[in-house]
């Protein structure tokens, strides 16, 4: 009987499928191997290095040193994940578990990278492949992070075995970013890709209003508006950004979220006008339509999905698969899904 080996990329999917296998056997599995590092930020071009790493966090988090307890468990975690898989054998079965989302994507790439060329027994399970429905209204998981554990082997259907070519071109895509010599890796219109470090300033800006507002109130609304995965903390370490750029104004403890408050300056206004989409919107905001407002685009998220599935099915008997893909936004496995009339969980 070959053993297989979950691997995922975050520290709450790891202790999802630890549950699923440990605690009600809801999933087969030897074991779990979780890489949790966030790697879509920070330099990647020499490769991964803890040193580097612990540099980075430390300086989206404003400290000015390393504290040896932090150190020890960046370093001992990246210590246990590479022991784990270097002890994988060749006659394992390997499951990768991830979303459509920076962080598990990164970590996905990275893994294959460590890996290989173990491509025997080799399966990807992307979870936001699955299309579900929940009181009338049809979604996707991001991150694998999101998934309750027993919901897990409903996705192994999902799997899909690695070949060399394809391999390959996953080795390629990871090198490309590496050269892209940027800090930051976002998933956006079905692919993973490097932007510049203030991709997120205008959507910062946009939420911050002429009087003071606390700041985790800024980083809440960027995160639960914007359509791309992002870690607060690197939210608020751009906002600490536009404090020194003079776009923002602050009071109250500078570097620490629910204690600094923050207003947008006119030189924030000025950089926003750059934008007109995102200047209506602040302007709105102002005017006393922000409720209204981040009500439609909610309501516009969770019925894109919804509409796109509609679009599909109607092209289902008319064309092939990659075109209704490209014309839909939607990813080829989702349309196989629906096209071989699965059934939704």
């Amino acid at each position: 009987m070959q053993n297989i080996i979950h691997i995922c990329f975050s520290p709450s999917a790891g202790g999802s499928l630890r549950y699923a296998i440990n605690n009600k056997k809801l999933l087969e599995g030897k074991g779990v191997i979780s890489f949790d590092d966030d790697i879509s930020q920070g330099m990647i071009r020499d490769g991964i290095n803890t040193d580097e790493r612990m540099h980075w966090w430390n300086r989206i988090s404003g400290k000015d040193e390393v504290t040896s307890l932090e150190s020890n468990y960046l370093k001992e975690g990246y210590r246990e994940f590479y022991k784990s898989i270097s002890k994988i054998k060749d006659s394992d079965v390997i499951y990768l578990w991830y979303g459509h989302c920076g962080n598990e994507i990164c970590g996905m790439l990275y893994t294959l990278e460590l890996l290989k060329y173990k491509t025997t027994n080799m399966y990807l399970i992307n979870v936001s492949d699955m299309i579900e429905e929940s009181s009338n209204d049809l979604y996707t998981y991001i991150s694998m992070s999101e998934i309750m554990p027993e919901k897990l082997k409903s996705f192994i259907k999902l799997k899909r075995k690695i070949e060399l070519k394809e391999y390959d071109t996953l080795l390629n895509e990871w090198n490309s970013l590496k050269n892209d010599n940027l800090i930051l890796r976002i998933f956006k219109d079905g692919k993973i890709r490097s932007v510049k470090d203030d991709y997120f300033d205008i959507d910062i800006l946009k939420y911050t209003e002429k009087e003071f507002r606390k700041s985790a109130r800024i980083v809440g609304s960027v995160m639960a508006f914007s359509e791309i995965r992002i870690s607060d903390g690197y939210i608020f370490w751009r906002i600490k950004e536009l404090v020194e750029l003079g776009m923002i104004e602050f009071k109250g403890i500078f570097g620490v979220m629910r204690e600094m408050e923050i207003k947008i300056t006119q030189k924030g206004l000025e950089y926003i006008r750059n934008d007109l989409k995102a200047m209506e919107f602040w302007e709105n905001r102002e005017g006393g339509l922000q409720k209204q407002i981040e009500i439609t685009n909610e309501a516009k998220k969770q019925g894109r999905m919804e509409e796109k599935i509609t679009i599909a099915k109607k092209l289902i008997d008319v064309l092939d698969m990659e075109t209704i893909a490209e014309k839909t936004g939607l990813t080829i496995p989702q349309v196989r899904n629906l096209k071989n009339g699965e059934k939704m969980l």
